[in-house]
């Protein structure tokens, strides 16, 4: 006999089940680091400790919480990068510096520079795959072998 056959759940147990795998859901969202004007210039700035020739490619999505159905879901699937979040609302000089108008805006920097924009379109989402981003990232990459 299953042991789990005989329990049942009531219907305010169930709605805190479902909040909960509703807020667990959520969070990854989330689980990446989040920047602002403070640290964004150290973060674009920084070298992997893992590369043999020091390249360090990393990507800051420029997104907004009102927008937040629209970031960019897929950054876990990205290799050889580090991967950011940046609040427009916390980092207006960033925002301005880098040209940034609509949101999400994905950058591409390469040891610093700033190599790539992918742009949302005028429904406010990145409409490129995550093997466009990987493929320019790729080519960062081998740009950097002798």
């Amino acid at each position: 006999m299953n042991v789990f056959t005989n329990y049942k759940l009531d219907n305010n147990q169930m709605k805190k089940f479902f909040l909960i795998v509703y807020l667990l859901m959520g969070l990854s969202v989330f689980s990446q680091t989040l920047i602002t004007d403070e640290n964004f210039e150290q973060v674009i700035k920084g070298r992997s400790a893992f590369k043999d020739d020091g390249t360090s490619i990393v990507i800051i999505e420029f997104w907004a919480s009102f927008n937040d159905a629209n970031a960019f879901q897929e950054w876990d699937q990205l290799e050889g990068v580090k991967y950011y979040r940046c609040d427009i609302a916390k980092s207006p000089k960033a925002k301005k510096n880098h040209k940034v108008k609509t949101i999400p805006h994905i950058i591409i920097f390469k040891d610093g520079y700033d190599e790539h924009h992918i742009k949302a379109g005028l429904d406010f989402s990145i409409n490129k795959s995550v093997k466009y981003i990987q493929d320019l990232v790729n080519k960062l990459l081998n740009e950097s072998k002798f």
